[in-house]
């Protein structure tokens, strides 16, 4: 019989849909799939290669738990250039990318404290935290997705551990201003509270930059910053990450994946080496993804049926519209149309009526994919 835990816990629907799509193109149907969070591309050959030639030369085995030491010490070096954080190497953790938020929370929480989750939220939020024996409270966002710290307010209480957000945003594509995260900051601190700062998406940004709330002096022991290379350089099937936080947070997320995974991939650890040295690949992905940002939303503009606020960063846009639920209009969508999106509603209340359309994908599939969801769309009217 399977834990009672696991009953609160539900299937991605971003991964269902994709697996629904796969079964569909092997029966002979064209999809145009714009439903999974990960470039396109292929991992640039330079770290494809120095994975190998590190796997020849016999780095194949276990590593130290926390990382290999050069490769804490080459993030430590980028956290310190890009981020502002003074991370030193022996308390950074290096780990499978979102496996660092579970560790995160899993460290701090104990069993039914509350974790705020503005939305719109990335899907697996709620189920890690639900996961690390948390209880998931939604907090609604103002139209342009800035926090409210109003409504925040109003569910502060003595059981309230944390708050979880990311930068830029999954699903909005909103890259949050300094002003922003410094507003936030103020709010962490004035509650003592942690703040799980998710910049996985900190390189693709096309209006803004980065900020890390670690940057912050006062901000230093209330944050974990995680981040990695899936996104950044198309690494997303090597499982490479790292985080970085206060002492006793990292040394037991530490013991956490000692007792579960041991250590992160030898191998994506020596190609992550590889990927530090890389800053070209991730401004010319940027750059293809600035291009088919602006195609999506001008196809989508034109087309004058959804509602829509141009992305600032990350890789996905998020239309609203009036009529179905969500759900239905992503069923209809891959059903009727061949298209894969992902519906509104699994990223919170505030996403419903909304779609998540993810723009790694071709200007070909772009074009005809938006040209078959603004069909769907006109039929519907």
């Amino acid at each position: 019989m399977v834990s009672s835990r696991l009953n609160a816990i539900s299937e991605s629907k971003t991964v269902a849909s994709s697996n629904k799509a796969a079964e569909m193109v092997r029966n002979g149907r064209k999809i145009y799939n714009f439903g999974i969070g990960e470039p396109d591309f292929t991992t640039p050959e330079n770290i494809i290669d120095a994975g190998f030639q590190w796997a020849k030369k016999g780095k194949t085995h276990y590593t130290p738990s926390m990382g290999i030491q050069e490769l804490r010490e080459a993030i430590s070096a980028k956290f310190k250039k890009f981020n502002k954080i003074e991370a030193d190497p022996k308390n950074i953790l290096v780990t499978p990318t979102k496996f660092s938020i579970n560790l995160a929370l899993m460290s701090i929480l104990e069993l039914g404290d509350e974790v705020l989750l503005p939305e719109p939220y990335y899907v697996s939020y709620p189920d890690i935290i639900r996961l690390a024996g948390g209880k998931v409270i939604p907090v609604g966002t103002d139209e342009n997705y800035d926090f409210d710290f109003s409504a925040m307010r109003k569910f502060m209480n003595p059981r309230t551990r944390a708050l979880v957000f990311s930068n830029p945003t999954n699903p909005t594509g909103k890259v949050y201003s300094e002003k922003m995260i410094r507003e936030l900051s103020d709010f962490i601190l004035e509650n003592n509270l942690y703040l799980i700062s998710d910049e996985i998406y900190e390189d693709i940004i096309f209006e803004g930059r980065a900020f890390s709330p670690a940057s912050i002096p006062e901000m230093a022991d209330h944050t974990v910053t995680v981040s990695g290379f899936s996104k950044s350089h198309a690494m997303t099937g090597w499982r490479i990450g790292y985080m970085t936080g206060p002492e006793d947070i990292i040394r037991a997320s530490n013991k956490i994946q000692q007792q579960t995974i041991t250590c992160a991939s030898s191998i994506a650890q020596y190609a992550a080496l590889e990927a530090l040295k890389d800053e070209k690949s991730p401004i010319a992905m940027t750059q293809k993804f600035r291009e088919r940002r602006d195609l999506i939303y001008k196809l989508i503009t034109e087309g004058g049926l959804l509602e829509v606020r141009k992305p600032e960063g990350a890789f996905y846009i998020f239309p609203g519209y009036e009529g179905k639920d969500s759900e239905t209009v992503a069923s209809d969508l891959l059903d009727r149309e061949g298209v894969v999106v992902t519906p509104g509603s699994a990223f919170g209340v505030q996403g419903e009526n909304h779609l998540r359309i993810s723009f790694a994908a071709s200007n070909e599939t772009i074009t005809e994919g938006m040209e078959r969801i603004n069909s769907y769309f006109r039929k519907q009217r």
